[in-house]
């Protein structure tokens, strides 16, 4: 990993761990997609690649709806494509289970909306290549680190417009001078 990437995701899991109380190991929540993109890309030691673009150890972890999406994956594919899909089902299966309490296999889409929450108290990190996942969670959740591939580089997004203005909103709270007071001095400064 390039020095100058390595440094700005250093201070990015710092900005998670200080104001989210991330801690390690990470809880690398994956989904059916990046577990194919592993396979994709070649990727021989995941988890290691993972400890390295976060630098610290981590945990992958999948949910059962996103197994299923494998095993239906599989079951549609043919020739070169099912064998990839049958390695990343073997590679997925070394991975910690996460329960999703779903009877039925739901698409992956809702299965991690709902394990994630409006609010991420259980502190995952989300790997996903699916755009319409990220999109979504990036939107609705703040203090969710999102990690996908672009042409076999595995990339940490920058925080969310939504997990900056969580972090202001935390921030100001913090302050022993309520918004009104705050607002007071600024008009008599100027």
């Amino acid at each position: 990993m390039r020095q100058k990437r390595a440094k700005s995701y250093r201070r990015l899991v710092h900005q998670y761990v200080l104001h989210y109380r991330f801690r390690e190991p990470f809880q690398v929540l994956i989904d059916n997609t990046f577990a194919e993109s592993l396979v994709r890309y070649q990727v021989q030691e995941p988890t290691k690649q993972l400890s390295q673009v976060l630098q610290g150890k981590v945990k992958p972890m999948i949910t059962q709806c996103c197994m299923a999406a494998l095993y239906d994956a599989e079951k549609e594919a043919e020739g070169d494509d099912a064998r990839c899909v049958r390695a990343a089902i073997a590679q997925a299966k070394t991975w910690e289970r996460r329960k999703c309490n779903h009877r039925e296999a739901q698409p992956p889409r809702d299965c991690l909306a709902s394990v994630i929450g409006p609010e991420n108290q259980h502190r995952y990190m989300l790997a996903a290549d699916d755009v319409h996942v990220r999109r979504a969670r990036r939107r609705e959740v703040p203090g969710l680190p999102i990690l996908h591939y672009a042409q076999s580089v595995l990339i940490l997004e920058p925080m969310s417009d939504v997990t900056e203005r969580h972090i202001a909103h935390l921030e100001a709270n913090k302050s022993a001078i309520s918004a009104n007071e705050q607002r007071l001095l600024a008009h008599r400064i100027r």
